[in-house]
């Protein structure tokens, strides 16, 4: 394994994050793995590859365009980063606080700005009643697909790790004609599925 000196693996982290889970520009986040890089969630398997990883992650953020992802933590060991996120939709009943659930990801770095491999690591009973409680809030306060792409509380966390005021979230999928995105994981038909 090659050594990386940390000011290239915290700016090559520092560029992820922002393209990926501030900018949601997840096309152009894709293209920071390498071709042969994994991408392994526990739950919906393993993808290879940016067009795996890109179909993978729009598929299912744009099945949930209310989750939004600030940075709790995050902590650098020679090419492995290992960062906490907060699984984020702000709540559909005004003044209500947002609704949460916490995910770890480590991620490890292969030089000249690109990723090897990422895992996720999540508790499904906190997701499930995470989506619950989205889902009733949703049912008695309904909202546009604008108002769900809402991404007002960013948290006290990491200062850099933020949009800039008066950004206006609009997904790489978005727009996208012919876009479906993902309701099942039964849906999935690339990548291994871990069960």
């Amino acid at each position: 394994m090659a050594h990386f000196d940390r000011a290239e693996v915290e700016a090559a982290f520092r560029h992820y994050f922002m393209v990926g889970q501030v900018a949601e520009d997840w096309e152009a986040w894709a293209n920071l793995f390498t071709d042969d890089a994994t991408y392994t969630d526990h739950f919906y398997g393993t993808f290879t590859g940016p067009n795996e990883i890109v179909r993978f992650i729009e598929g299912t953020m744009g099945g949930a365009p209310h989750v939004y992802n600030p940075l709790v933590w995050y902590v650098i060991d020679g090419h492995r980063v290992v960062y906490k996120l907060v699984n984020r939709a702000d709540n559909p009943e005004p003044g209500a606080a947002p609704i949460d659930f916490y995910s770890l990801q480590i991620i490890e770095y292969a030089g000249d700005g690109k990723w090897r491999s990422e895992e996720d690591v999540w508790v499904m009973g906190e997701m499930k009643a995470f989506a619950k409680t989205y889902a009733d809030a949703s049912a008695q306060w309904p909202q546009t697909i604008d108002e769900k792409l809402s991404r007002n509380d960013w948290g006290p966390w990491v200062e850099w790790a933020r949009p800039e005021p008066g950004h206006v979230a609009r997904p790489s999928w978005v727009d996208r004609e012919g876009f479906t995105p993902f309701t099942s994981i039964h849906e999935i038909d690339f990548g291994v599925r871990s069960h």
